[in-house]
């Protein structure tokens, strides 16, 4: 008579699986962060290309205006454009030229204060004249740059014309409501370059002497005198524009 041969299962044992376990988290720990990283990298690479973006449509505006940059002061005063702040007027005076009309250029991914929600427009559609800004536009209050108005392009190559948002006089970015938080932000400047900085502790020339300086507002022309925007609180700029202060 044959025995029935019975042949055992194969199968994990409870320390084996485990050991499976323990393996993929600690990958999981090394990996996740790593991604993480190189994501937000990826994101600020195109966040300074869209600075950069921003600075060339400023420069060609100058070409055709006398050598000066956009100037929120300048178009207040002549009543050309409305706009709930005078900040929101510095992109929509690019905008209203036809030199950058894409919203998207003034919103960083990784932004806290950005909603996700993209603007339709930044010049209202609906006006044939040109001369209001677009709800959608001014409803995502924080643009995640602050700009600097009354430049011209014979003032000193170090001189910035946007930053990231919440750069502070002290030359750290706001960890509340900086873009990248603390870890730092993005300056572009009227000599074309453009670049990222942990801080800016003693990297702005002084507009008195040429010694540096951390205050941004210590590096602007005297004699407009140049003022800082910002559509959010949390760096130097304001919504109506903060004046340049002369340097050490």
């Amino acid at each position: 008579m044959n025995t029935p041969f019975f042949r055992r299962r194969a199968a994990f044992t409870l320390i084996e699986l485990l050991t499976v376990i323990a393996i993929i988290g600690i990958l999981a720990a090394i990996i996740i962060p790593t991604v993480g990283t190189v994501r937000e990298k990826a994101q600020r690479t195109v966040d300074a290309n869209n600075l950069r973006e921003i600075a060339k449509a400023a420069m060609i505006y100058a070409n055709d205006n006398n050598d000066r940059l956009p100037d929120p002061a300048v178009l207040q005063a002549q009543g050309v454009l409305t706009a709930p702040t005078a900040a929101h007027l510095w992109p929509a005076i690019l905008a209203r030229q036809g030199l950058l009309s894409d919203p998207t250029f003034y919103f960083a991914r990784n932004d806290p204060l950005f909603n996700g929600a993209y603007p339709d427009a930044i010049i209202a559609k609906t006006d044939p004249a040109r001369r209001s800004l677009d709800p959608s536009f001014t409803s995502n209050a924080a643009l995640s740059w602050e700009f600097v108005g009354g430049l011209k392009m014979g003032d000193p190559a170090t001189t910035p014309i946007a930053f990231t948002r919440g750069l502070t006089t002290s030359g750290a970015w706001d960890a509340a409501k900086g873009v990248y938080k603390d870890t730092g932000g993005h300056v572009a400047y009227i000599g074309g370059n453009v670049a990222f900085y942990p801080d800016m502790t003693q990297r702005f020339v002084s507009n008195s002497s040429g010694q540096l300086t951390s205050n941004i507002l210590q590096s602007l022309p005297l004699g407009t005198p140049a003022k800082v925007y910002a559509t959010a609180s949390g760096g130097v700029g304001t919504p109506d524009g903060e004046p340049a202060e002369a340097g050490p």
